[in-house]
């Protein structure tokens, strides 16, 4: 598989046939759909990119691809090989449906880009803590000596890389339960079950089809695999017990048989009755009892491998965080802003909180995806206050106004100027949304970065 003679590939047997000379259309030309054209085009098959979006260019890498914009042309389809899809086109728009019914294979990013891969693979999925578990678990491979590429959504797509890695490596991947609604033959080594909380009910018909695509991770797994999952959620331990490989719980609650699990202050691993402790808590360089439950993750999710405890430590203790997720900012006039923008549903945010010993002013609200914001009272007694934006402003303050304090703000802008006078000297301001950003900004990452800079601007105000 996928060594580059020129600019073609050799692919893992049994694709050969499927790709070279074929038309595969692309849908969606961000950057998961860019990556795969350029792997197609290498591959020698004839791709087409095709994005509603009517703006969209292509890099200069990819002239000659042909390329449709605007609505999808059914006409498309015409001649069709494969059709590979971003994660942002739903299974269920009426182009992918006309898609099925002419018997045409619909498969994602994701499982195109595994069909070019032959090192082994450590998925990770869940409703929170995605990006930061991978991230962890391929700091500790590279401390312990491996070759890994932390990939997936969590940025970097994986047809842009598969070819990079050999038999000796691992990918560690971010996966979505958009990804995973049109995999077929996509199979990790070992699959990670974070969490299962309701999610983006904008886009599936009940939180029953989405917990099932999040499940599709272990679809193709068999007796030889691992599966590591949260013990204390009932949705994944279920998943485990008709597993058909090894289970790996991992707790901060409670301690597990064999896994890792939280004892007192110390994160710890136990192997067959032996109990190592790999990290103690105030070491880790990231603060929430959600960062523990990450950490614990990836701790088990090395259990492929032969890692010693000390490359755990040394991984963790050095892990600053990933932007946007519980980022600090700045600390003015002993009050520490927070940039926790990654949290776009309730349980991110409720988790964010969890195990805070401050007091917080929140700034919440956004594009609500269906979230129950009563949950957020679970967390009040750290809660002094709340700033809310966005769409989803009013529904937040319905939820909590009895409990707490509640202020509206027009943009980020006054919303961080109206916490900073609201928060008092050791006292936290936190942006965590607890909701989509798409109402007031491009993504999760602008919304952050905004919010950033009117922080600064604070902090050159007070000067």
């Amino acid at each position: 598989m996928q060594e580059t003679k020129g600019d073609r590939f050799e692919m893992n047997e049994g694709w050969e046939e499927m790709y070279t000379g074929r038309r595969i259309l692309v849908l969606g030309l961000a950057r998961s759909g860019i990556a795969a054209l350029r792997l197609l085009r290498a591959c020698g098959s004839a791709p087409i990119g095709a994005d509603e979006n009517a703006a969209i260019t292509l890099p200069a890498d990819l002239d000659g691809v042909p390329v449709h914009l605007g609505r999808f042309d059914p006409g498309l389809l015409d001649g069709c090989d494969e059709v590979v899809l971003s994660p942002g086109v739903a299974l269920r728009h009426p182009f992918l449906v006309e898609a099925q019914e002419r018997g045409i294979s619909v498969i994602s990013e994701l499982e195109l880009g595994y069909r070019f891969t032959r090192a082994g693979i450590i998925a990770v999925t869940g409703t929170n803590g995605k990006s930061t578990t991978v991230s962890m678990a391929g700091a500790i491979l590279e401390a312990a000596g491996y070759r890994a590429i932390v990939a997936g959504n969590v940025g970097l797509p994986l047809t842009s890389v598969a070819g990079e890695l050999d038999e000796e490596g691992y990918f560690v991947l971010e996966v979505s339960s958009f990804q995973l609604e049109a995999i077929s033959s996509f199979h990790p080594r070992v699959a990670v079950l974070l969490n299962m909380t309701p999610d983006h009910l904008d886009r599936y018909e009940s939180v029953r089809d989405y917990y099932d695509a999040k499940v599709r991770i272990v679809r193709n797994c068999t007796a030889d695999d691992l599966f590591v999952y949260n013990a204390a959620d009932p949705r994944c331990a279920a998943v485990a017990e008709t597993f058909p490989g090894r289970s790996v719980p991992f707790s901060s609650r409670a301690p597990v048989e064999e896994g890792a699990y939280l004892d007192g202050d110390q994160l710890v691993r136990r192997s067959g009755g032996s109990v190592e402790v790999v990290v103690a808590r105030d070491e880790l360089g990231v603060v929430g009892l959600h960062n523990i439950e990450n950490a614990l993750a990836a701790v088990a999710a090395v259990r492929c491998v032969d890692v010693p405890a000390e490359s755990c430590r040394a991984a963790l203790s050095g892990f600053r965080g990933l932007p946007h997720r519980m980022e600090p900012v700045e600390t003015i006039d002993g009050i520490t802003y927070y940039n926790d923008s990654k949290a776009t549903n309730v349980e991110a945010t409720v988790m964010s909180l969890k195990g805070l010993k401050r007091p917080v002013v929140l700034i919440a609200g956004g594009y609500d995806k269906g979230g129950d914001f009563t949950k957020l009272l679970s967390v009040i007694d750290r809660i002094k206050a709340v700033v809310t934006i966005g769409e989803a402003g009013s529904l937040i303050e319905e939820a909590v106004a009895s409990r707490v304090p509640v202020a509206r703000a027009a943009s980020m802008q006054e919303a961080v100027e109206i916490a900073g006078r609201t928060a008092e000297h050791g006292q936290l301001v936190i942006l965590s949304p607890a909701c989509a950003s798409f109402d007031m900004f491009e993504n999760y990452e602008h919304r952050g970065d905004v919010f950033k800079t009117c922080v600064k601007g604070l902090v050159k105000s007070s000067r």
